[in-house]
C-alpha cells in the first residue's frame, strides 16, 4: 500500500525508522522545509535473524542516547524493552558502545541462567496444577473414572471412547484432555452432560445439631431436617435457626441440592458424588428427602468441593 505524507524533514528522519517506513521518492519545499514524499509500508511480513537484529540495533541506538536508567540495570532494561534474552542484550549493547569485563559478562551469564532456570520451573508448577485434578481422576486405561468395583478395579469412560490415542505418553492424554483436544462429538457430550445433575448452592451457612425435643423447632423455617432415633434428636437447620434447647451443635456448613426430582429406582447418584469429594479430599455430610439428596460439607472445604464437582462434570447454579 502506498500513502503520501505531508512532514517535516527533522520528523521524518526520526520517523521513518521507528515505524519502519521506507521513504521511496522525497521533496522538498523551500524555507518551510515541508516533504512530499511517497512512503510504503514496510513488508510486514516474518523478518529474518539479521533483519531483526538490524532493526533493534537503529532503535537501540536511539534508546541507548535516552536512557537514564543505572550501568547496572541496563541489560535488564535492554531485554524488557526488546524482548530478547540477556545475552542477546550484553551482545547488542556491545556493538552500541558498552564496555563489559569479563567478570561483569560471566555474572550475567549465571543471572541469566538462573532466570531461565526458574521461569521454566514456574511454567511446569502452572502446568502441574493446571492438570492436578485431571491427574487424580484417570490413569493410563481411563481417561474418566467413575468410580471402583469392590474389588477395588476402575471403570468409565477410556482414552479411546474419547477419541484419543490410547498408546500416547499418559502425559500427552492428560495435556489433550484438558486442552479439549479430543473428538468426543457433540452429541456425545451433549448426552454426558445430560446426565450429570445439577447441583444447587443453598445460601447461607447451617448447623447440625441434636436437641432436647422438637419444641422449640421452627418448623416453618425455609430449611429443616429433623430426624429421630432411640438415641437422639436431631436437626439440621440454618444456624439463625438453632433453637435454645439444643444440646451441642456442629457450625459452618455449606449445603448443596441435587436438582430436580429423583427416582428412587436410581443407583449410585450419591455415591458418585460421594467418591467425587473423596478424591480431593472433602468430607460431606449427606440428607435424603423424598424428592432429592442433600451434600452438607464444611464452609473451609467449600471451595475445593465445587472445584471437585466442576471437574467432575456436574454443574453448579446458585440460588437467586
Amino acid at each position: 500500500m502506498v500513502s503520501i505524507f505531508l512532514i517535516r524533514k527533522q520528523q521524518c528522519m526520526q520517523y521513518c525508522p521507528e515505524f519502519d517506513i521506507m521513504l521511496l521518492d522525497m521533496y522538498e519545499m523551500n524555507e518551510n522545509r515541508i516533504l512530499i514524499g511517497e512512503y510504503q509500508m514496510a513488508n510486514k511480513g516474518k523478518l529474518n535473524k539479521e533483519e531483526r537484529k538490524r532493526r533493534r540495533l537503529q532503535k537501540g541506538k536511539q534508546w541507548l542516547l535516552t536512557y537514564q536508567g543505572t550501568p547496572k540495570h541496563m541489560v535488564k532494561h535492554y531485554r524488557e524493552r526488546f524482548h530478547v534474552d540477556s545475552m542477546t542484550a550484553v551482545k547488542d549493547l556491545q556493538e552500541l558502545g558498552v564496555n563489559y569485563t569479563q567478570e561483569q559478562l560471566d555474572n550475567i551469564k549465571r543471572a541469566e541462567e538462573e532466570r531461565l532456570k526458574q521461569k521454566r520451573l514456574q511454567k511446569e508448577k502452572k502446568k502441574r496444577e493446571k492438570y492436578e485434578t485431571i491427574y487424580e481422576d484417570c490413569d493410563d486405561r481411563f481417561a474418566f473414572i467413575a468410580g471402583y468395583t469392590s474389588g477395588g478395579a476402575p471403570y468409565g469412560t477410556t482414552w479411546e471412547e474419547i477419541g484419543i490415542d490410547p498408546e500416547l505418553p499418559f502425559e500427552e492424554k492428560v495435556e489433550r484432555l484438558a486442552e479439549g483436544n479430543y473428538s468426543i462429538t457433540e452429541e456425545e457430550e451433549n448426552d454426558w452432560d445430560d446426565e450429570m445433575p445439577e447441583m444447587l448452592i443453598l445460601p447461607g451457612l447451617f448447623s447440625v445439631c441434636q436437641v432436647e425435643d422438637y419444641s422449640q423447632v421452627n418448623l416453618d423455617a425455609e430449611y429443616c431436617f429433623i430426624g429421630k432415633t432411640d438415641e437422639e434428636k436431631s436437626l439440621v437447620c440454618h444456624t439463625g435457626d438453632v433453637p435454645d434447647n439444643t444440646i451441642q451443635q456442629s457450625d459452618g456448613w455449606r449445603a448443596f441440592r441435587i436438582q430436580g426430582v429423583l427416582d428412587f429406582s436410581l443407583i449410585g447418584i450419591l455415591a458418585e458424588i460421594s467418591g467425587a469429594l473423596a478424591r480431593h479430599e472433602v468430607g460431606l455430610f449427606a440428607i435424603s428427602t423424598f424428592n432429592t439428596d442433600y451434600i452438607l460439607v464444611k464452609d473451609k472445604d467449600y471451595k475445593r468441593a465445587v472445584k471437585a464437582l466442576t471437574s467432575e462434570a456436574y454443574r453448579i447454579i446458585e440460588a437467586e
